[in-house]
């Protein structure tokens, strides 16, 4: 993938997902380097769906994540429903939709344990838990 390929090059990575687009994702998206991680859309955003069966992104090792103008939906982990955070960087969450996530223990929508700073900005978030 190509956060696997820019995390072996050590190179920052920014993503544009074309508007409307419906990703359906079957396994969750790993970072595990310390590089920073942008993954964007624009007017109607486009969606990562975890179809409940996975989170959508789990990062360690610096990795820093921001996402905007994304629709988050369906994510599902222990903990964590889209991102789970052990040893990471910041993760930024900015004018997104985040719906219908959950996890069985801690974080519904994020996770992070020993990790940088945590922002939630302009963004709705329903029916996670």
């Amino acid at each position: 993938s190509l956060i696997t390929e820019a995390a072996e090059s050590q190179a920052d990575v920014s993503i544009y997902l074309p508007p409307s687009a419906d990703f359906k994702l079957s396994s969750q998206i790993s970072c595990t380097s310390t590089i920073k991680v942008t993954v964007a859309s624009s007017g109607e955003g486009a969606t990562l769906d975890g179809q409940e069966q996975t989170r959508l992104f789990y990062l360690t090792g610096g990795c820093s994540l921001t996402l905007r103008g994304l629709t988050l939906i369906n994510g599902k982990a222990v903990n964590g429903g889209i991102v789970f955070a052990a040893g990471a960087g910041d993760i930024e969450i900015i004018e997104s939709t985040v719906r219908d996530c959950s996890a069985v223990y801690d974080g519904g929508v994020v996770y992070a344990r020993d990790s940088g700073a945590v922002s939630i900005i302009s963004s709705t978030v329903s029916g996670c838990s």
